[in-house]
């Protein structure tokens, strides 16, 4: 198997596969410039990890012509999008709305791809849009075996919601000790209580999980509240660390005591790879 890319050189650095170097330049009015070595015209297969974190555009643009490129030499593609962007958008919200997810899949449909896969898409049902084989991949494992090497006492698990509870018990399993999610309570007309759903956090350390930390609000707010609650150590983690609009503050300022996440984004957070879910799909596959 054959790999390129641009937006995911180093986790490319880390398959055993041979690489296909691309050439990318921007003109001086701006336009992007796409050109791959020589060797690729001999090449039927190829594997192509392009993740698009901000920003997202352009990767999206350097994606799009390094997969004409290839529909030209009739090379048949597997596509692996570590971080899917636009996945947030997948209904219309208001009227006359453009769904963005939906348009950025039915481009991608349009190269004829021999198979897709992604990593913890925030929504699973995009998927259906892709019109080959197609894949959302889960971070759970990696993620779990992470925190193996960690020294947590008598460790929780912890969704912000009920709506990433998954990913919390997935991670729960690997480390064989318990998870649950924070619940709102109306204790009154005007009183709302947010506290573990079933366990006692007091005196144990708490990973909370989530398939991304965005702008850091929601991941905050549970650091707090579970602060309250007595809890001994935060560990804040994501498959996603988009970590914009002053999240590392919000999260620092809330007590976080770590943050870690997968390099589907870059960050210097990054701490855990998703080189080996990727080379274990391809053989999978393979």
């Amino acid at each position: 198997m054959y790999v390129t890319g641009i937006s995911s050189k180093s986790i490319i650095e880390k398959l055993p596969y041979e690489k296909i170097d691309v050439e990318y330049r921007r003109f001086p009015d701006g336009e992007m410039y796409i050109r791959f070595e020589e060797k690729i015209k001999k090449i039927r297969e190829l594997l192509i990890v392009q993740s698009l974190y901000p920003p997202q555009d352009v990767h999206l643009i350097q994606l799009f012509f390094m997969l004409d490129a290839c529909k030209e030499l009739n090379i048949n593609v597997h596509l692996f999008i570590p971080y899917l962007a636009y996945a947030r958008q997948d209904k219309r919200f208001k009227d006359y709305e453009c769904i963005s997810s939906k348009t950025v899949l039915n481009i991608l449909n349009s190269f004829n791809l021999k198979s897709f896969y992604t990593i913890d898409v925030h929504e699973k049902k995009l998927l259906k849009h892709i019109k080959t084989e197609s894949k959302n991949v889960t971070a759970t494992s990696i993620i779990g075996r992470y925190l193996r090497e960690e020294d947590l006492k008598d460790p929780v698990i912890i969704s912000p919601d009920k709506g990433a509870i998954d990913i919390a018990r997935r991670v729960a399993e690997i480390l064989n000790c318990e998870y649950d999610y924070l619940e709102k309570k109306r204790i009154s007309g005007d009183t709302v209580e947010t506290r573990p759903k079933n366990i006692d956090t007091r005196g144990r350390d708490v990973v909370i999980v989530d398939d991304m930390i965005s702008t850091g609000g929601t991941m905050a707010r549970a650091c707090e509240i579970l602060k309250k609650e007595g809890t001994r150590k935060v560990l804040a983690g994501a498959t996603h660390l988009l970590m914009v609009g002053g999240a590392e503050e919000k999260l620092k300022g809330a007590g976080i005591d770590k943050i870690f996440g997968t390099d589907s984004v870059p960050h210097k957070y990054s701490s855990i790879s998703v080189a080996p879910l990727i080379e274990g799909e391809l053989k999978i596959m393979l």
